[in-house]
């Protein structure tokens, strides 16, 4: 018996785009039951009157609903509403700027034919110009290990759409969007990833995704400062709060913070912005015990040279200066001798 799927649109402000994303949803070459739950985020064009005029003229087996906010209240919102109404064993995301192929929900949903997977992930294209494109790049194939090892390794790309995501798997874990947050892509993937135990690769593109200009790399970088300073501080919050006793996820959690840190290398700072961010992060690395709880001798390196002086400034010359220096190399060889505490606390 095929799953029942449903994909999740959050509408706010696409009438150039809405019509593209809801007639390649209208042509889903899936056998199985679909429905598609549209939510209005109270945009001020016509992208919803557009859209409704399309579901009213459609005749065919997806089952179409329009939801409503009251008022305006973001993308994380939108997509926590529609998980909450779907009836779908698994729930897909698509942004109402891009489109999907005909044969994407067939495909995804392929595996499941076969095997219960938390996740299913399919390729995309990019449209348009990324200067840091995300990329999935395992193998086509089902993974058991959890994904925070391939994250790490840079093998999935964090945004939340063209990936079969099980119903059950998000309200077990309750799981959901952090509302009312910039980057909550980032943190919802971090969470996903601290939980998640099985998934599967489709080495096949079958989502398109429009880079278009007002989208979160075009936004200044003050602002953009202001955004990652929050990722960290959320993050921190989780692990402290939910995920300090899943084993191995102080060197996750700080892979996480360096990736999160990592956008800001290339972002001209003066000194009020600098200050503003060192004060924002400045206690990153609280949630993790001690240096013996992580694994990576360079994490450690980091953990030892910051912790009296959690400072962007330290932060970048211990990441990217002091590991070269001879007294760096000397630190992170005696640290490597420390044993590493594999139990949870």
């Amino acid at each position: 018996m095929k799953q029942l799927i449903t994909i999740v649109i959050p509408v706010y402000n696409v009438e150039s785009y809405i019509s593209d994303c809801l007639q390649s949803v209208m042509r889903q070459t899936y056998k199985g039951p679909l429905e598609c739950i549209l939510v209005d985020d109270c945009g001020t064009d016509k992208s919803i009157e557009i859209a409704q005029n399309m579901i009213a003229e459609y005749n065919g087996p997806i089952e179409f609903k329009v939801l409503h906010h009251e008022h305006n209240r973001g993308v994380s919102a939108a997509r926590n509403t529609g998980i909450d109404a779907a009836k779908g064993d698994y729930v897909c995301f698509l942004d109402s700027d891009d489109w999907i192929s005909d044969d994407c929900i067939e495909k995804l949903a392929q595996p499941l034919q076969n095997e219960v997977f938390d996740i299913v992930i399919g390729d995309y294209e990019l449209v348009g110009y990324m200067p840091y494109p995300l990329v999935l790049s395992l193998p086509e194939g089902s993974y058991h290990e959890g994904i925070s090892e391939v994250f790490s390794n840079h093998g999935v790309y964090i945004m939340p759409w063209n990936k079969l995501y099980s119903k059950e798997f998000l309200n077990r874990n309750r799981l959901r969007f952090e509302e009312g947050k910039n980057q909550e892509d980032e943190i919802f993937a971090f969470e996903i990833s601290c939980i998640e135990k099985s998934f599967y690769v489709v080495k096949t593109v079958t989502y398109y995704y429009r880079m278009r200009e007002g989208s979160i790399v075009h936004t200044n970088d003050k602002v953009l400062l202001a955004r990652h300073a929050d990722v960290i501080n959320v993050l921190k919050g989780k692990v402290e709060q939910r995920y300090k006793d899943i084993e191995g996820i102080f060197d996750f959690y700080m892979f996480w913070v360096i990736r999160v840190f990592s956008w800001t290398f290339g972002l001209e700072m003066d000194e009020e912005m600098k200050a503003f961010f060192e004060k924002q992060t400045k206690g990153f690395l609280e949630p993790i015990p001690n240096v013996c709880y992580l694994k990576s001798k360079h994490y450690r390196l980091l953990y030892f040279a910051c912790k009296r002086d959690q400072t962007y400034s330290r932060f970048l010359y211990v990441y990217n200066v002091y590991p070269e220096k001879l007294k760096g190399r000397v630190l992170r060889n005696v640290l490597n001798l420390l044993p590493y505490k594999r139990n949870v606390i």
